[in-house]
């Protein structure tokens, strides 16, 4: 019976701690460039996209990409990042499932 509880109890705290969040480079030393939070309400059947973008004029040393919502939506950085000077970051949801996200760049 305790195996069983102790086998339910992982499985949730797996479960619960899963998030998509993203993180490329290093934010030690690093001054923060830019804060965005990204929200978008969930649509019925629909996949959600949105593009964040980012260009500066320092090198950029490190992306956070934080998952507010612990959702199944997918990061992706599609041009630039890090070691440029700018970034595209692609943000897409599940099929009818929300955006929330916090962007954070450094350099």
């Amino acid at each position: 019976m305790i195996k069983a509880v102790l086998l339910v109890s992982a499985v949730f705290l797996i479960d619960f701690c899963t998030s998509n969040s993203l993180e490329l480079g290093t934010t030690v030393n690093g001054q923060l460039a830019y804060v965005d939070s990204v929200k978008l309400s969930s649509i019925p059947l629909k996949v959600r996209t949105k593009n964040v973008f980012y260009s500066g004029n320092n090198t950029i040393k490190g992306i956070k990409v934080l998952d507010m919502a612990k959702s199944k939506a997918k990061v992706s950085v599609t041009s630039g990042g890090v070691g440029f000077t700018f970034t595209n970051i692609k943000l897409k949801s599940e099929r009818g499932g929300e955006i929330n996200y916090q962007v954070q760049i450094f350099v």
